[in-house]
């Protein structure tokens, strides 16, 4: 409402219980347009969700030479809410469960054991022959219900509805173990050189002996034999889609499970002359995945190594007992010039515990030489830097590598667009071949990118871009309060309802409250967020890969900068490779109006986070730090499903 010289317009408010009413006082005076003011001021007075008008008594009715301004009212405080991102996950390991043979003894027809994998009871025939059974599995059925052998509960479901239903052995004969079991355990015992634990799938031998009676030998049969059925399941659900399960790490993974179906890979070992053989094509058949077993072959684990732990934090005047695993790291791994300068200091302060202030200013000088923040704190970063070079890590981040590799599809297709989190890179291959590779910016720790995989859909060119509420509630609305003029001086446009409203008619401090919601988009620009142009795959993130005006972020060695999107550092060239096109192709995009071009055909991009990976260019493997501290989560997730796995209580 515009103030008008010599002229004062007092508004009075009264409630009853009829509801609100409004008066406005008007001077004896009142042009046109203020009449239409006040009628205006009367319409919002009457709208049940209009924003509170603060009276303004006037000192005194006498009549005055300039408008008075009205007193300003003392606001309450706004108790803004705030929008969290996903949460770190305490990881929980699969229970084991006893196998349930409670049904055993019922009576199961042969049209049942053909159709109990595809088919409901309701639909299976009633009046068909019944099952043969052979003559060991008829010997071994009396000691099925008392067995007392553990697995994961879909691998026990599996496990007990083959054995019900089929009646039939996979791993024993009279004699013990078959060949073909036998093939299958040393399969098992060099699991570790795909990156899993060779304990997870151990089975104990049948260890038949003269002594045994018959129900003991016959007991140690039926052990074995389920047992092998149930590793050869966890294997395979091991190897098909990963040991962890990636959604309960943090709510940063949004990667699907489900491909490998136990009822379904029981059935086809039953069939198979080489078990071993089967379940090794379960893992990735890649070239990544090849690359990054035989490096693993080729790392053996140092003796006597020394590891500082992963989350160790000591600051300046603490005691820690990790510091001398962190002077011994120092004076085994430490350049040649910066050991010169400081070895006296680190031997002086080898068995020490306590952070004193001379090996606070050795530890930022390392800090300052690795490019590191020189702040004295022995943090993650630092203990990534001192630790970089020992095998044990390049081990850990090579299994952890192989691990998330399961999560993915274990084919990528001929054309798909790789993004690799750590590595601030990202790709574009066509018929397997690399075309395209770029330097990017990613989330920050605090606004991390997600890891998971979709399909690109399409490129938007003069984009505009529709801030997310986390950035509109954690750090817009600050700037808004303070100046109402920050929105459209940014070239930003407000939306409510789904319509355009001025930003002044919106209570912003009912929107920081979390009580109002509004949309907010920028409008294409070259100062745009998001630059030239975006390239879409839908997700329920909002992540996408785009252009930005701060091109200077691509200098630095550390780019996890952005709010969790993917800026690219040629965006026409990955424009151009998604579209099949050449960059020259696209210039006639390129303009004022915002413009959506579809793929001719969707393709997978993988948003993916690897902390050991191919380089292509020479052929080597790369090592990266952990920018998010992901491999730590894996680590504990690895120690509590092992942990899981070795409990057999019932």
């Amino acid at each position: 409402m515009k103030n008008y010289s010599r002229q004062k317009i007092y508004l009075k408010q009264s409630v009853t219980k009829a509801g609100l009413l409004a008066g406005v006082i008007v001077g004896a005076s009142l042009a046109a347009s203020q009449v239409q003011a006040a009628s205006t001021l009367m319409e919002l007075f009457q709208k049940k969700k209009a924003p509170a008008v603060e009276t303004v008594q006037p000192a005194s009715q006498a009549p005055v030479a300039k408008a008075a301004r009205p007193a300003t009212p003392t606001a309450a405080p706004v108790k803004a809410v705030k929008v969290s991102g996903p949460q770190v996950y305490d990881y929980r390991a699969d229970k084991l469960v006893r196998i349930d043979f409670s049904k055993i003894d019922e009576p199961v027809t042969s049209a049942a054991a053909d159709v109990a994998l595809v088919a409901p009871a309701s639909e299976v025939e009633t009046d068909a022959t019944p099952v043969a059974e052979d003559k060991l599995y008829s010997e071994l059925k009396s000691y099925f219900a008392t067995t007392r052998i553990m697995a994961e509960k879909p691998i026990a479901e599996a496990v007990a509805d083959f054995y019900i239903k089929q009646q039939r052995l996979l791993w024993v004969d009279e004699n013990g173990a078959t060949a073909r079991a036998e093939k299958l355990l040393a399969f098992f015992d060099n699991a570790d050189e795909d990156g899993l634990n060779p304990k997870d799938y151990a089975v104990e031998e049948i260890g038949l002996t003269v002594e045994d009676g018959e129900e003991k030998r016959l007991q140690k049969l039926l052990n074995f034999e389920l047992m092998m059925s149930a590793r050869a399941l966890r294997y395979a659900i091991d190897a098909g889609e990963g040991r962890i399960v990636a959604n309960r790490l943090s709510g940063y993974h949004d990667l699907p499970r489900g491909r490998v179906l136990p009822a379904e890979v029981l059935a086809a070992l039953s069939d198979q002359a080489d078990a071993a053989d089967y379940l090794a094509n379960f893992q990735p058949q890649s070239k990544w995945y090849q690359a990054l077993k035989t490096e693993l072959g080729k790392l053996t684990p140092e003796s006597q190594e020394i590891r500082i732990a992963s989350d160790v934090l000591i600051k300046p005047g603490q005691e820690n007992s990790e510091l001398r695993n962190v002077i011994a790291v120092l004076l085994k791994k430490g350049p040649a010039s910066y050991l010169n300068s400081h070895q006296e200091i680190l031997l002086q302060y080898a068995q020490s515990d306590k952070y004193e202030p001379e090996l606070v200013a050795a530890i930022k000088d390392y800090q300052s030489l690795t490019g590191n923040t020189p702040d004295g704190v022995i943090g993650r970063s630092t203990v990534a830097a001192l630790q970089g070079e020992l095998t044990s890590v390049k081990r850990d981040r090579l299994i952890y590598s192989m691990e998330r590799l399961r999560w993915l599809p274990h084919e990528f297709g001929d054309r798909y667009a790789f993004i690799n989190q750590p590595a601030y890179r990202a790709y574009f291959y066509d018929k397997g071949e690399e075309t395209q590779a770029m330097n990017i910016v990613i989330g920050s720790r605090a606004n991390q990118t997600y890891f998971f995989y979709n399909k690109i859909q399409t490129v938007v060119f003069n984009p505009s871009w529709g801030v997310p509420r986390s950035i509109i509630v954690n750090e817009m609305l600050p700037k808004i309060m303070r100046d109402s003029s920050y929105l459209s001086r940014n070239g930003y446009e407000v939306y409510k309802d789904g319509k355009v409203v001025p930003a002044s008619s919106i209570n912003w401090s009912s929107v920081a409250a979390g009580k109002t919601h509004v949309g907010i988009r920028q409008k294409p620009s070259l100062d745009n967020s998001l630059g030239e142009l975006k390239i879409l795959f839908p997700n329920s993130h909002d992540i996408y890969m785009h252009d930005t005006p701060a091109k200077s972020y691509f200098k630095r060695d550390m780019r996890a900068l952005s709010h969790g999107c993917i800026r690219l550092e040629r965006p026409r060239d990955m424009a151009a490779a998604v579209l099949g096109k050449s960059a020259e192709d696209l210039k006639p995009y390129f303009g004022k109006n915002e413009r959506g071009i579809k793929v001719p055909e969707p393709m997978p991009v993988y948003v993916a986070y690897f902390t050991a990976w191919l380089d292509e260019a020479s052929g080597h493997i790369r090592y990266y730090d952990d920018v998010y501290g992901r491999d730590e989560g894996l680590e504990k997730a690895f120690n509590k499903t092992s942990a899981s796995r070795q409990d057999v209580s019932a």
